[in-house]
């Protein structure tokens, strides 16, 4: 497993066209990423940036995780 840092990120919806986004990038990268979501994976996606103290994602699997938190 490699996992990188999200380092910034942000949503969209167009209500023309009726499509949810997400963009992002990952610290280190040159480059943002722009992913097209469906109405319940921007729902997901959505609430677990915002109630996540930190978002990784994983390069290999290609998907996203909250970073651990101490209870």
């Amino acid at each position: 497993m490699a996992w990188a840092k999200v380092e910034s990120y942000s949503f969209g919806f167009s209500a023309t066209d009726k499509k949810f986004w997400l963009y992002y990038t990952l610290q280190g990268a040159g480059s943002t990423t722009q992913v097209f979501l469906t109405a319940t994976q921007f729902t997901a996606v959505a609430q677990l940036f915002g109630s996540a103290s930190a978002v990784n994602y994983e390069t290999t699997g290609k998907y996203f995780a909250s970073a651990p938190r101490t209870l």
